[in-house]
């Protein structure tokens, strides 16, 4: 079947999402309203009547049209009601617009590709808990540290509260973590609110905030949830929380109280090796998946718009 390339404006959005929601390997992050919020003007790539489809997040610079990879989107690539393999990733990459002259994005992790002379890839770790088990099983593969925090939050008398204004864990996150993120500026913190209440307002997110004693909030996160999985896509926690272990206590929380209703429970996995050790101990596996360097230029253009792409 043809692969048809279409602008933003000519996607039937019912039709695409209905392909995400049935697709075997389906996710938050393609769903049409998600990419409006993250990578507005995004086009696409379509196989028969929606079965297959792969979106494309395009920007131009210096008449060079590019596909990126869009802030708080960890996985696109192809997606598909229907069996994949590496042929048909491929067919899709290969059907990219010959004017589209690079790219640096992800795929999925059931998206197989091999290099190639346009194509460079990379595997990246994505790491994850099965939740369909017993608390009791979950909960003995947790590391002695994880344990020792968690210990340590319920002495402390750390209390674990829904819905948290996703302004409240933005901010949070800002004056922790964001400090050390200088690439991010003042528009993507605003997208990214807007995004968390376009997730609430789809039943598709759920915040907490962790307290202690004097109701100070020293721990938050946000998780989307879809395709059985709840996702980390935010946390923040200040000097208050490490000490007290309230991370810890957040996540052993959230397990108890969704494992039932959902199936994975996905943190996104980091390549920061300091967050991966957390991720990890408790009992999560690591997961792989492909990071694609396309580049159709020619070596002096490549070079030139590598430095200055930024």
């Amino acid at each position: 079947m043809t692969i048809r390339h279409l602008r933003y404006d000519e996607i039937d959005k019912t039709k695409w999402d209905r392909c995400i929601k049935n697709a075997f390997n389906g996710n938050i992050y393609a769903y049409s309203w998600y990419l409006d919020v993250v990578a507005y003007g995004w086009e696409a790539l379509v196989q028969g009547d929606y079965e297959t489809v792969f979106p494309l997040p395009v920007k131009t610079k210096w008449a060079i049209s590019y596909i990126y990879q869009p802030l708080f989107v960890q996985q696109l690539g192809v997606f598909s009601i229907h069996r994949l393999d590496e042929k048909r990733v491929e067919a899709f990459i290969q059907a990219v617009p010959r004017h589209i002259r690079y790219g640096r994005f992800n795929l999925n992790r059931h998206n197989k590709v091999s290099p190639s002379k346009h194509l460079r890839v990379q595997m990246l770790p994505n790491i994850e808990l099965t939740l369909i088990r017993t608390l009791d099983d979950i909960q003995k593969n947790y590391s002695d540290n994880t344990r020792r925090n968690i210990q340590k939050a319920s002495k402390n008398g750390l209390t674990l509260m829904e819905w948290l204004k996703p302004e409240d864990i933005v901010n949070l996150f800002r004056t922790t973590k964001g400090k050390e993120i200088v690439s991010w500026h003042e528009k993507d913190y605003r997208r990214l609110v807007h995004l968390l209440h376009t997730l609430m307002h789809r039943a598709a997110g759920i915040s907490y905030g962790v307290y202690n004693s004097s109701n100070m909030l020293c721990a938050a996160a946000f998780f989307a949830m879809s395709h059985n999985r709840l996702i980390l896509l935010l946390s923040a926690v200040n000097d208050l929380g490490k000490q007290n272990g309230a991370m810890h206590f957040l996540i052993d929380q959230v397990i108890s109280r969704k494992k039932d209703e959902l199936h994975i429970l996905d943190f996104e996995g980091s390549q920061n090796p300091n967050l991966a050790r957390f991720y990890l101990s408790f009992g999560a596996e690591t997961f792989y998946y492909p990071l694609v360097e396309l580049n159709r230029m020619p070596s002096l253009t490549r070079t030139l718009f590598k430095i200055f792409k930024k």
